[in-house]
């Protein structure tokens, strides 16, 4: 997926590294709105997902895909 002027990037990679992160607070430290923030990730719009990625400060450039 490409965003404007930026990188393309796999965002389903991204997708399931922010839930199992949102998961693993939760589990680990019974931080309960960390299930509820997994929830969204689950349903976010690719788009939204890479605001909440910036957001949380993620470096996207993990995520970068090769296009051909």
């Amino acid at each position: 997926m490409m965003f404007e002027g930026s990188l393309s990037i796999d965002v389903e990679r991204l997708r399931e590294d922010m839930r199992e992160d949102c998961l693993g607070a939760y589990f680990g430290g019974g931080f309960g709105a960390a299930l509820i923030e997994s929830f969204d990730v689950e349903k976010a719009s690719p788009e939204d997902l890479v605001k909440m990625a910036q957001n949380k400060g993620i470096d996207l450039q993990k995520y970068k895909t090769s296009k051909f």
